[in-house]
């Protein structure tokens, strides 16, 4: 399963159903540091389900089959035939690559995430920060750093693995980001049907989405239809 216990921010078992959004944050922390982009979600009317990368994605297949996973659970307290995922970081990877293989991911927001460079340069991957090479490891189980590109490789997107996905897909970055340099953004613009390219400061989105990003996010999520009283 993804990262820690998933947790209902808003909606859930026994409340009455609104879509589903399921949003996939860039480490390990939990949820909270996301909280004002959550309660603006909830507040909309919208179910929300919170929850981290994969810890150890890569001893049984493909990590984004954990996401699709959830969206099967958030069946049972929500709506889920349009279901609309925000992913940060590594979580936004895990988002983009679950929605071209599941049909029920219609709308797909990405802020900080990488593509394919970060997992075919090794040298690349290793320039990181300690702290996000850190994250890394533990999210994949890895002993040590130095392991991370052998165990990351695998999860580079292709245009091929991008084409079949018709759901709109929206794209945050900073152009400073290490994680989204111009070629991840290029195969993108060039693999995708349906895309918007949103550049922000330096030092946007992260761990703690400052409030343009979290304007632009919201913007993003269309509100629930309302529901007509019966004659």
């Amino acid at each position: 399963m993804a990262g820690e216990r998933p947790v209902w921010w808003g909606g859930g078992p026994g409340l009455r159903p609104g879509p589903l959004i399921v949003v996939v944050t860039a480490g390990l922390d939990g949820p909270h540091r996301y909280a004002p982009l959550l309660d603006r979600l909830v507040r909309r009317g919208h179910t929300v389900l919170a929850t981290g990368p994969p810890r150890v994605p890569l001893g049984s297949g493909r990590p984004e089959a954990s996401l699709s996973r959830l969206v099967d659970d958030g069946a049972r307290a929500a709506r889920t035939e349009e279901v609309h995922v925000i992913g940060f970081g590594f979580g936004g990877r895990l988002a983009l690559g679950a929605a071209a293989r599941d049909d029920r991911i219609r709308v797909v927001q990405l802020v900080g995430a990488p593509v394919a460079r970060l997992f075919d340069e090794p040298e690349l991957l290793l320039s990181l920060p300690t702290g996000e090479l850190d994250v890394l490891a533990r999210m994949t189980g890895a002993c040590r750093r130095e392991l991370l590109p052998e165990v990351l490789g695998a999860l580079a997107l292709r245009p091929e693995t991008l084409y079949p996905l018709s759901g709109l897909v929206r794209v945050g970055y900073a152009a400073d980001d290490p994680l989204t340099p111009p070629q991840d953004l290029a195969l993108l613009k060039l693999a995708l049907e349906r895309s918007e390219f949103r550049a922000f400061p330096a030092g946007s989105g992260g761990t703690a989405p400052s409030r343009e990003v979290r304007r632009w996010l919201v913007d993003g999520v269309a509100p629930p239809p309302r529901r007509t009283a019966r004659p």
